[in-house]
């Protein structure tokens, strides 16, 4: 085999060494699933892209792991790599990519801006799912250290664009008190969803952990495609207008999340994306 090579790239972020981390193998052609999986825990980034070229220039097969999982949806990985593709193959100013993800494909738009690029996904429209009722909402504000009287006067619901996330509406002096003290699986399986994302929606700002609440995610775009969705359903946004999400201050690492849902319905997510490293393993993988 020939030198496997990855690269780390910076996502939602004005500059290097901000935003969401992220790993990208440009060709992970011939790699088992246990080395993918491997790899993944090895750089222990929150996600790692594999790509997997096909016969035309801008469209790839992809898959996508956490340390603990293969995800069948994300986005900051997907922005990184239309990101990277774009600076690999040297291109104009502006490009588009198809990317084609076990069960969904997605089509991405990039633009070189600085040092740096632009992209953009559509992660199509947004499924509405189950709302939680008030024993529901009681015992996801505890499994967050929160009470009742912590989560504001939204809806909690299960809202999807590729990945089902419980969008729980919390006040906004409440969101940095947030502590999961419980694993959620159990109950996010009962109402269909694979994750939960806290929501300030006055002020566009949220925060969100693996279901286990053992890692806290920096910028998560497959859960800001729903909040967009939800926050246009509220009234709290117009369709055909962007606006950004904020997420990642408690974390050191703000980070700044554009969204647009369309008059078609069609949910818009980007950001900026900071190439940082390109290395290449020194051992043969199989």
């Amino acid at each position: 085999m020939s030198p496997l090579h990855y690269w780390q790239l910076d996502v939602f972020a004005d500059r290097p060494l901000s935003g969401n981390g992220l790993a990208v193998f440009a060709d992970a052609r011939g790699l088992s699933d246990t080395t993918l999986q491997a790899l993944t825990q090895e750089l222990r980034q929150f996600e790692t892209i594999f790509l997997y070229p096909t016969a035309q220039l801008d469209t790839y097969a992809a898959r996508i792991f956490t340390m603990e999982e293969e995800l069948p949806f994300a986005g900051h990985p997907l922005l990184g790599a239309a990101a990277l593709l774009h600076h690999i193959h040297q291109r104009g100013e502006q490009e588009h990519w198809t990317i084609q993800l076990p069960a969904k494909q997605v089509e991405l738009d990039t633009r070189r801006h600085g040092h740096g690029f632009v992209a953009q996904m559509n992660q199509g429209q947004a499924q509405f799912g189950a709302t939680l009722d008030e024993n529901g909402r009681r015992w996801f504000a505890e499994a967050f250290s929160l009470q009742v009287s912590d989560l504001a006067d939204y809806p909690a619901q299960v809202v999807s664009t590729g990945l089902p996330y419980l969008l729980l509406p919390v006040r906004g002096e409440a969101l940095g008190r947030i502590r999961q003290r419980a694993d959620l699986s159990a109950g996010l399986a009962g109402i269909g969803a694979a994750f939960v994302f806290l929501v300030d929606v006055d002020n566009r700002e949220g925060r969100t952990w693996d279901s286990a609440g053992l890692v806290e995610d920096i910028a998560t775009g497959s859960a800001a495609g729903p909040v967009a969705a939800y926050l246009v359903e509220l009234g709290k946004a117009r369709r055909g207008e962007a606006f950004a999400l904020a997420q990642g201050r408690f974390l050191g690492r703000p980070s700044r999340l554009e969204v647009k849902v369309g008059l078609d319905g069609q949910v818009q997510v980007g950001g900026k994306v900071q190439l940082l490293a390109h290395a290449e393993l020194l051992c043969t993988l199989g």
